[in-house]
């Protein structure tokens, strides 16, 4: 058994397993557009347009709390995958915590 990371850096870079072990892809969050929407709809409340104010700061604390939970399960993801062994035995991969010591 390896460490999963280690294996994965030793791998040429045309290797299949290279592709098939790779680290998950980090999410990266564009918090523009939240922040932009929840500045547009506290403008709309100050003229007076309540409903497509409110309609805003609700979309935009929406949109904030997705993006934080998808950059949540990324980190988690990559977590996993940098504590994680694989078995030059079988292609099993399996997090460090489940090891069985022989």
């Amino acid at each position: 058994m390896l460490d999963l990371p280690e294996y994965w850096r030793s791998l040429p870079g045309e290797a299949e397993a290279k592709r098939r072990h790779a680290p998950p892809a980090a999410y990266t969050a564009q918090w523009l557009l939240p922040v932009g929407a929840a500045v547009l709809g506290v403008v709309l409340l100050g003229a007076g347009a309540m409903a497509a104010g409110l309609v805003l700061l609700v979309c935009a604390a929406g949109l904030g709390l997705w993006m934080s939970r998808q950059s949540s399960i990324a980190e988690e993801a990559r977590a996993l995958w940098e504590r994680s062994l694989i078995c030059l035995q079988c292609p099993a991969t399996f997090p460090r915590e489940d090891a069985v010591t022989a």
